[in-house]
């Protein structure tokens, strides 16, 4: 049997390459949108709470204890690498953002996103802290990094179940909101 072939005309295929690459530029378009508001669900959920962390971690002990010897020593001891962890934590939320966008993106589950998350941010707020103590603390270095090692593991597993799940979760339902319109104006064509 003879098959028989469709010729299509040269305009009718410009029309057709016309209409995907407008589409594939409303996708990029709905892509970004996504990206730039899980990064901002990164920075309006991570920020507050974790500069409350910082300047909780600094001042709660003079509140306990009623003397505020204990926060001079601490702001004297690791003050220029908390200004550092602060910067690096603005940054590393922006990342973070990115990174749990993605994930979501390709279907990793909320768990490990969120791993992924408090770990990355964590590991670049940490590093940061302990390289300005590495640059400008010129004696027993390897004590002074100890506590932000330890702080490392132990923000790194609480932030896994409370704020990364949290921020996670958030962009999850950002992502699957878009595709459920998407889905809703392909099945009225």
């Amino acid at each position: 049997m003879c098959r028989r072939q469709r010729k299509v005309s040269l305009p009718a295929l410009l029309a057709i390459a016309e209409t995907l690459a407008t589409i594939s530029e409303r996708d990029a378009k709905h892509m970004e949108k996504k990206l730039k508001q899980s990064i901002l669900t990164s920075y309006l959920i991570g920020a507050p709470i974790g500069i409350f962390v910082v300047f909780a971690t600094i001042f709660v002990p003079s509140f306990l204890f009623g003397e505020g010897l204990m926060t001079i020593v601490i702001l004297g001891t690791y003050g220029i690498s908390t200004i550092g962890l602060i910067v690096a934590f603005l940054i590393a939320l922006w990342i973070g953002g990115k990174l749990a966008y993605n994930n979501i993106k390709s279907g990793k589950s909320l768990l490990l996103t969120s791993f992924k998350y408090s770990t990355v941010v964590n590991l670049i707020i940490w590093t940061t802290f302990c390289l300005i103590i590495g640059l400008t603390v010129t004696e027993e270095r390897f004590l002074m990094m100890i506590p932000p090692i330890i702080a490392f593991v132990v923000c790194t597993v609480l932030t896994t179940f409370s704020i990364g799940l949290l921020i996670s979760y958030i962009i999850k339902r950002i992502d699957n909101k878009q595709i459920v319109l998407k889905s809703s104006i392909t099945t009225n064509n």
